[in-house]
């Protein structure tokens, strides 16, 4: 579902926002913080025991009111991801500050305010309070971006909000649980305790994100991993032994990936040989035979049959 509003006539300089906002989460008051035109979208699907939305808006403040809640039997708590901009939260005295990558918590049964200072981007988990732990929403502290681990699970977060907001998966009514469990580790993660207490799938997804974004990291393997997520090597491989896949043929999955986009790019035309280093390999001849045995071909036949138009030269090529 979508909802989307900008200002219009001079007596309500947001438009239907409000309406947008209790219909994609509850009863909220919009306030100006400057005078600017407004304009916001909402995108919102439910993700089995969670709705998922993602807002993008220009600065402004809402409010939940006292008269809000005497009127709603909404029983939730807002955990809210910042992408863009920065967030300022208040609720029962407490004050929580976001910038991109943090975490926030409003409890929707007690009032809060929300100011956005500038435009913003931000996913909003809408989670029944019951899945929650008692204290959750109360005085958080979850500035994840203030480490790696933090870092790492913001953007498994985001990640899988993306992946159900695009519609790639026809079923995604498992992944509200897995996100859930992902937002009751930040507390782990702002405590910096061992990721080897942390729920075996929320570490391994963590890892698998870092694979995804640093794979072209000649010095990424197992034992940066362990550094990074402070765990040991072993309990490294043992995790990744759930996959069926070693951490080395992940990794090497997502060099292999990161080639062939490099040998598809007609406009940069680099060498088989640069396109190997860039992508996180140090030895020519061990990128040219995990290539062959990924997909059947060299990377010069690769590119040869992928190269509509364009002749080739040179031996380095």
């Amino acid at each position: 579902m979508e909802w989307s509003a900008r200002s219009s006539e001079r007596d309500r300089p947001f438009g239907s926002w409000a309406d947008a906002l209790a219909a994609a989460f509850v009863p909220l008051e919009p306030r100006k913080i400057a005078d600017q035109p407004f304009q916001g979208t909402i995108s919102r699907i439910e993700a089995g025991p969670i709705r998922i939305s993602r807002v993008r808006a220009t600065r402004h403040r809402v409010l939940r009111l006292p008269t809000h809640i005497a009127r709603s039997r909404d029983d939730l708590c807002f955990v809210n991801l910042q992408c863009e901009g920065a967030g300022r939260y208040w609720q029962s005295g407490h004050e929580q500050v976001c910038g991109p990558g943090d975490m926030a918590v409003a409890d929707t049964t007690e009032p809060f305010e929300i100011a956005n200072a500038r435009d913003f981007h931000l996913f909003c988990f809408a989670v029944p309070r019951h899945l929650l732990p008692p204290g959750f929403s109360e005085r958080p502290r979850f500035k994840l971006s203030a480490s790696e681990a933090g870092r790492a699970l913001s953007r498994t977060l985001a990640g899988y909000a993306e992946l159900c907001l695009s519609s790639a998966c026809s079923d995604i009514s498992g992944f509200g649980a897995h996100m859930v469990d992902l937002m009751l580790h930040a507390t782990d993660v702002m405590a910096e305790r061992l990721p080897e207490r942390f729920d075996a799938p929320v570490l391994l997804s963590m890892m698998l994100d870092h694979i995804d974004r640093h794979g072209c990291d000649p010095e990424l393997d197992a034992g940066m991993l362990a550094r990074k997520f402070q765990c040991s090597e072993r309990y490294v491989h043992r995790l990744f032994s759930r996959t069926g896949r070693s951490v080395g043929e992940h990794i090497n999955d997502r060099r292999i990936t990161a080639s062939m986009r490099e040998l598809l790019d007609a406009r940069r035309r680099r060498t088989i040989a640069e396109i190997a280093f860039a992508s996180g390999f140090r030895d020519i001849s061990h990128f040219n035979r995990l290539f062959k045995r990924h997909n059947g071909t060299t990377p010069r036949e690769f590119r040869r049959a992928m190269d509509f138009g364009h002749v080739e030269g040179g031996t380095s090529r």
